[in-house]
């Protein structure tokens, strides 16, 4: 997960190219509760905060909070099946 350059947002893109079928991914995310919108390139989950779903996987999350960007990410790509990209660790500072 990076912040996005030409918005207030984080994306997620996956390291192993995935091909993510959106009709299948929209049923799964409504069922689990996600209002979603299909514009067919991409599924818009709206809500706070509005995510978008790409078939290569990629997540844009509209947020400035990198906790609640990630959580999200992380719930989404649960419910559709796929794993999320791992977080780098940060390094402790030594105290």
């Amino acid at each position: 997960m990076k912040p996005c350059r030409t918005a207030t947002a984080f994306v997620s893109t996956l390291k192993k190219p995935t091909r993510v079928d959106l009709g299948q991914a929209a049923g799964r995310l409504r069922d689990a509760g996600w209002p979603v919108n299909d514009v067919k390139v991409m599924l818009i989950l709206e809500g706070d905060p509005e995510l978008t779903l790409y078939e290569s996987g990629k997540i844009l999350v509209k947020t400035d909070d990198a906790g609640r960007a990630r959580d999200a990410i992380d719930r989404v790509y649960g419910v559709i099946g796929i794993s999320a990209p791992a977080t780098p660790a940060v390094p402790a500072v030594p105290a």
